[in-house]
């Protein structure tokens, strides 16, 4: 079972960044510019993220924290259409939908400075470590645009698990064992102080549930 598709069609749980907008693909050529914080997804999915880094090139030049698996994500170059299609093998076969992140009091010149930061974790691409719940793809895009390693989408994933823990455990006991660490991962991310008493033993059940020797016994 794929998890996280499952748990946000269930919940009807939408993970559009805030201040993003919708942008038709064919006018891309036109909307997008270097430096731009840009998303892709199609309902009820995660939002993989990057940066513009030149317009000119014939399908757009994007940098972003990518791999086949999440284990092996590392920065890299890549164009729109893959982008899009989440991997070169998907190519002609599956899309998704194209987001531009607006930011309040942009410039020219923090434009300018994003794509300079983008390029300069590409030169370092391995001591960048893929981890789903601290250094992902929407992290690294905000890092390169306000030097925040933010992520909208990680942090609403945590509150959901946590306002829906009881009914999320009964749910996923059946998950498979690559899908468990991913949710462990972001599990071990929320402040217990954040928590009250009942979200308190609801974290500690998922934490029980899905710790590191469950891993080791399958």
């Amino acid at each position: 079972m794929d998890y996280l598709p499952f748990l946000l069609k269930r919940y009807n749980f939408d993970l559009q960044p805030s201040n993003s907008e919708y942008i038709n693909i064919e006018s891309a050529k036109s909307v997008l510019y270097s430096g731009a914080h840009i998303a892709t997804s199609n309902p009820y999915e995660h939002y993989h993220h990057g940066i513009v880094v030149d317009t000119n090139t014939p399908d757009i030049s994007i940098i972003h924290l990518w791999g086949p698996d999440k284990e092996s994500g590392r920065v890299q170059t890549t164009t729109l259409p893959i982008f899009l299609a989440g991997g070169i093998h998907n190519l002609g076969k599956k899309t998704r939908h194209l987001y531009l992140i607006n930011y309040d009091n942009d410039t020219f010149e923090k434009q300018q400075e994003t794509v300079k930061v983008a390029k300069e974790m590409l030169e370092k691409a391995d001591d960048i470590i893929y981890d789903i719940a601290t250094l992902n793809c929407e992290s690294f895009a905000c890092f390169c645009r306000t030097g925040k390693w933010d992520s909208e989408q990680t942090e609403r994933i945590k509150k959901l698990f946590v306002q829906k823990g009881l009914d999320i455990y009964e749910q996923l006991q059946n998950a498979n064992t690559k899908n468990r660490k991913q949710i462990y991962s972001l599990l071990q991310t929320i402040p217990p102080n954040t928590l009250n008493q009942a979200e308190e033993l609801l974290y500690n059940q998922l934490c029980q549930h899905h710790d590191n020797e469950s891993f080791e016994q399958e």
